[in-house]
């Protein structure tokens, strides 16, 4: 499953990004036409004026907040647990993190990190390091409370 997210919407990117999504952001507004419909593919925008779009591919979101925006979109496509994988992307370029060994961290991140951390993870693109500490259990809980929201 791939979205393209609407540009004023990147917060909402961002949040699919850290639940495991593919999401890219796009400018809507630039564009005279929308991208043609391809398979499991979602396009998604508050954009008003896109409301009346007889696409099944276009999600008109109607909440305020990424976090809410998140809910609004687990609810509409159905999504649960099983089809999210938490923190297997970079939160900034999308792209799907690797695994690094801990001695290639050494030197890139803070001392007390290397020495408290086993497991690391870097973006291919951007080179961002990625480790389990406090971050990750924060994160994964506002995910599940947005599944949570999304059934009720």
């Amino acid at each position: 499953m791939k979205f393209l997210v609407d540009q004023p919407l990147a917060g909402l990117a961002k949040w699919l990004r850290l639940c495991g999504l593919d999401a890219a952001v796009i400018n809507f507004s630039a564009r005279k036409d929308l991208p043609l419909p391809a398979p499991g593919t979602y396009l998604i925008t508050r954009q008003a004026g896109f409301r009346h779009s007889q696409r099944d591919d276009l999600l008109v979101l109607a909440a305020n907040d990424p976090e809410d925006q998140v809910a609004e979109v687990f609810r509409r496509l159905k999504l649960s647990h099983r089809d999210l994988a938490p923190l297997s992307r970079c939160g900034e370029c999308n792209d799907l993190l690797v695994p690094v060994p801990r001695e290639g961290a050494l030197g890139l991140v803070p001392d007390h990190v290397y020495h408290t951390q086993a497991k690391f993870f870097q973006c291919p693109r951007c080179r961002r390091l990625y480790w389990p500490g406090s971050h990750p259990a924060r994160i994964i809980a506002k995910i599940q409370e947005a599944i949570n929201k999304k059934c009720s």
